[in-house]
Formats: structure tokens, C-alpha cells, sequence
């Protein structure tokens, strides 16, 4: 059978050859010559023999299909006799022969799709890379961006921080300004009164128990002398008339026959000279222990001493004191012109507080101990020039029976005219000794005192309990009935300072 198929298939291709076939115009200008068809021919048979030889175990199969091939042919043949073959046929058949030879070749269909897939692949990993590499740049870009810009403002604020409150000053805009001035609440650390404690002392009986002060060796002051005279202890310290409890503690006030504290702790006073009176106050005790008690015990009697209102255990200093004959003074903080490079503390009296806050601190004060004659002020250079707040300050004063001491040498002070208005004994400070401790200056300083006490009836001068000022106060206070000075406790001075 196969051997007819072949011999048909021969006469066939022998007769498509001999057959000279005009080909008409195909669409688009295509001709198909007679080369094309016989190859077209050719793919076709081909095909046919494959398809028999797959189904020569089915002889009724392969017949059908023999015959269905002969007569294919025949029509083939006698279509091409005729002149009948349509280019769109031979057309169709080529692209039907290459598909299905594409389809019969697996091999060739299974490389384009797995060389199609590989590409696909290499295509996704190049556009997965590409975007993993954009966002790494641009994190690496902003990142960049940020820290440049820390480091530029860092820089920035370094170099002109420190000048942006100078120039702002500096500028003239033509635009008012307000300065607002902020009572303090806590001491900081530096000088002599520095707060080293508690800030809810203000207000309350709970003061700060420590500060910084100069050490000073208790050899400082081995070498002075004690003094020739030994003065009689005061009495009694705190009188229950005249007291009263507060949260602050004792307040001192006068008492329902008249008596006020300013005479009844006072050190008595009975010399009748008519010689010119000085009074000596050493003030800043309590902080240093030996400074405190060398001027309780190396300096006489009549010399007054004021007490630091932050330093510790004020009762039983004061009660020292005056066991040694002493009269004893608190010293009141006010708000100096210089604040706030000279910090008076937070007990201090300000010019912007509320008026009833600064009650309440001046009672913190008071009510630290008893049996003081009265307040000495320190600083206050702006305070002192503000007659409201200075005039509320006196009458407190003056309510409680106290007497003023004006500590600093100013003469633009309110001080002693509103209290002369009001009744309030009152005394100023007319030279400190020491403002440079050392010998020579002292000295210096204790001649000026002289040259005072010739113009004056009733003269104050301050100092503070260095060895070096101690030692020449008190040899300073021997030679004084020579020269014809008289040396007086403070109260003994008040509302007496005038000129001769």
C-alpha cells in the first residue's frame, strides 16, 4: 500500500511539473510562481505521509485516509489542468503547513517558549534591581539631605547664639520694649550667701540650712587678744508679750503696755559724754563657724553683731551673742540696682513682687529667732530708691517695734525720711571698714572713721568678721577714750544721726 501511495505521489509531483500554471495577482501585488506551489506542494505531501505512517496500525484508518489524499490530489491536478488555482488557497495552505509544523515539532515550540520565559525572567530581575537601587539611592539622597541640614543648623546656632540677645539689643527697630523683671525663687550657687538647699524655703518657717561661705581656720584668729572688759550677759531673750505664733514662727510685736523690742532686747546704754558716739556692726554671721565666734568673744560688748537670715541654727547663735553682751540684729535682703549679677537670695524683698509676697518674706525672716533689736537691710540700692514698695517695708517694721538699720552707704535712700514720717527709729551706715580687708587699708579706713566722728555727733560704720578686720577694730576700740570717742551699742545711735 505504501508503495501505491509513493507511485501516485510521483505522477502527481510529474504532472504538477509538465502543468504550466498562470498565476493570477494576488492581493497586496503577491504572485505564487510555479517554484512556490511545487514546494508548497512538497511541505503538503509531507505532511500526508506523516499523517499515514502514524496510523498504519489501523487499516481502515490509513484507506480512508489514502483515498482522502488521492482524490485531493486529482482535484488538485485537474485544478491546476484548468487554470483554477486561487492564490488565497495556496496562501492559506503555507500558513496551515507552518503552523502545524510548529505544532508537530515540540522541540521547537518548547525552546522559543522557554528562551521567551528566561528573558522574561532576566527582564523582571533587571526591573527589580533597578527598582531596589532607585530607593536605596533616593534613602540614601534624603538621608544625606537631613544630616546636612542638623549639621548646618548646629553650626549655625553655635556661632550666633551667644551674640543674637547683644544685637537684638543693639537694633534700633523704632518698636517699644517691655522689660519685665522676675522676682528670684531659688538662689544659685556663688558668693557669699549662695543657696545650696531647699526652693519651698520662701514663704515658710523651713529655711535653707546650708550655704557657701569663705573658710576661715579657727588659727586665723589665735593671735588676737580678747578684750579688756568683759560686759554682763543680756537677760532674757524672748518675751512671751512680745511675740505671737505664725506659720513664720515668733513674730516679734508690741506689747499691750507699750513695750517694743527695739528697747527691751537692746544692750542698756548709760554713758552720759557728751563725746561723739560710734556704733560698730559686724555683719554676715552665722555661715562661718570660727569667724562667728571670734566676733562673739574678741570684740567687746558694745559692738552690735547682724546675722545671715540663711545661715543654720540662728537661735542659738544669737543667744551665744548675747550671753557675751551683745546685741543682736537680723539682716533683711533687698533687691539691689545690680540684680541680677548680685542675687539677694529668694528671702529677698523685690520691687516685682506683689506686695503681700514680700510680707510674707520679710515674716520668713522675723520668725527665724527672737530677741533681735532689729533689721539691718543689705543691698537694696534700687529697692530703697522706691518709696511704695520701701514705705510698705518701714510700716511692717514699725507695727512689730522694731528699729531700721540702713546697710549700705547710700545717699539717694528713702530710708530715713519715711521713717522719721512715720515714727520708726532708724539709723544709716555712714563708712564700712573693710571693703578691702587687708591691714593697711583697715587702717586706712578706721582713720577716715575719725575724721567722720569730728563732724558728726552719732556715726555707724559696718564690717564684716575677717582675722584682719577684727584684729584692728579691736585694737582700734582700746585706743578710743583717748581720742575722745565714745563706742555705743546700735540702739543707743537711732534717730541721732545728724550733723553738728
Amino acid at each position: 500500500m505504501h508503495q501505491r501511495l509513493e507511485k501516485n505521489i510521483d505522477d502527481h509531483y510529474d504532472d504538477v511539473d509538465n502543468v504550466d500554471v498562470d498565476t493570477p495577482e494576488m492581493e497586496g501585488g503577491l504572485r505564487v510562481g510555479p517554484g512556490e506551489e511545487k514546494e508548497f506542494l512538497n511541505e503538503e505531501t509531507r505532511a500526508d505521509s506523516v499523517s499515514v505512517e502514524t496510523t498504519d496500525t489501523d487499516s481502515s484508518d490509513s484507506a480512508v485516509s489514502n483515498k482522502s489524499s488521492s482524490e485531493k490530489q486529482a482535484e488538485e491536478k485537474s485544478d491546476v489542468e484548468g487554470g483554477q488555482v486561487e492564490p488565497t488557497g495556496l496562501d492559506g495552505n503555507l500558513e496551515s503547513d507552518r503552523e502545524s509544523k510548529n505544532t508537530n515539532d515540540p522541540s521547537f515550540s518548547d525552546d522559543e517558549d522557554d528562551d521567551d520565559d528566561e528573558d522574561e525572567d532576566e527582564d523582571d530581575d533587571e526591573d527589580e534591581d533597578e527598582e531596589s537601587n532607585s530607593k536605596k539611592n533616593l534613602i540614601l539622597i534624603y538621608g544625606g539631605a537631613i544630616l546636612a541640614l542638623i549639621i548646618v543648623g548646629a553650626l549655625i546656632w553655635y556661632f550666633i547664639s551667644d551674640d543674637v540677645g547683644d544685637r537684638s539689643n543693639e537694633e534700633n527697630t523704632g518698636i517699644p520694649k517691655v522689660a519685665v523683671e522676675i522676682a528670684p525663687k531659688i538662689r544659685q550657687p556663688g558668693g557669699l550667701n549662695a543657696l545650696i538647699a531647699r526652693p519651698d524655703a520662701v514663704g515658710t518657717n523651713s529655711l535653707p540650712t546650708q550655704t557657701l561661705a569663705p573658710v576661715i581656720e579657727p588659727t586665723a584668729f589665735a593671735s588676737i587678744p580678747p578684750p579688756n572688759v568683759t560686759d554682763s550677759p543680756l537677760g532674757e531673750s524672748n518675751y512671751p508679750d512680745l511675740s505671737e505664733e505664725s506659720p513664720h514662727g515668733l513674730l516679734p510685736v508690741i506689747a499691750e503696755d507699750g513695750r517694743e523690742a527695739w528697747i527691751v532686747y537692746a544692750k542698756p546704754f548709760v554713758n552720759q559724754s557728751p563725746n561723739p558716739r560710734v556704733s560698730i556692726v559686724v555683719m554676715g554671721l552665722g555661715q562661718s563657724i570660727s569667724a562667728t565666734n571670734a566676733a562673739i568673744n574678741l570684740l567687746p560688748g558694745s559692738v552690735t553683731l547682724a546675722f545671715d537670715p540663711y545661715a543654720p541654727n540662728l537661735s542659738d547663735w544669737m543667744k551665744k551673742a548675747r550671753a557675751a553682751g551683745h546685741e543682736v540684729m537680723l539682716m533683711v535682703p533687698l533687691e539691689p540696682g545690680t540684680f541680677p549679677y548680685d542675687d539677694p537670695g529668694p528671702l529677698s524683698l523685690m520691687t516685682a513682687n506683689a506686695p503681700e509676697e514680700n510680707r510674707n518674706r520679710l515674716k520668713s525672716i522675723l520668725g527665724l529667732t527672737t530677741g533681735y533689736v532689729g533689721v539691718m537691710t543689705i543691698m537694696g540700692s534700687k529697692f530703697n530708691t522706691s518709696e511704695k514698695h520701701l514705705r510698705l517695708f518701714l510700716e511692717a517694721l514699725k507695727e512689730r517695734g522694731l528699729m531700721l538699720l540702713e546697710g549700705v552707704v547710700n545717699s539717694e535712700t528713702l530710708a530715713p525720711k519715711i521713717a522719721t514720717e512715720i515714727g520708726l527709729p532708724w539709723a544709716v551706715t555712714d563708712l564700712v571698714i573693710d571693703s578691702i580687708p587687708t591691714k593697711t587699708e583697715v587702717d586706712n579706713q578706721l582713720a577716715e572713721l575719725e575724721t567722720i566722728l569730728v563732724n558728726k555727733t552719732a556715726v555707724v560704720a559696718i564690717a564684716e568678721a575677717y582675722p584682719t578686720s577684727i584684729e584692728r577694730i579691736g585694737a582700734w576700740i582700746a585706743g578710743l577714750s583717748e581720742k575722745k570717742f565714745v563706742l555705743a551699742p546700735l540702739s543707743a545711735l537711732a534717730n541721732k544721726q545728724v550733723k553738728k
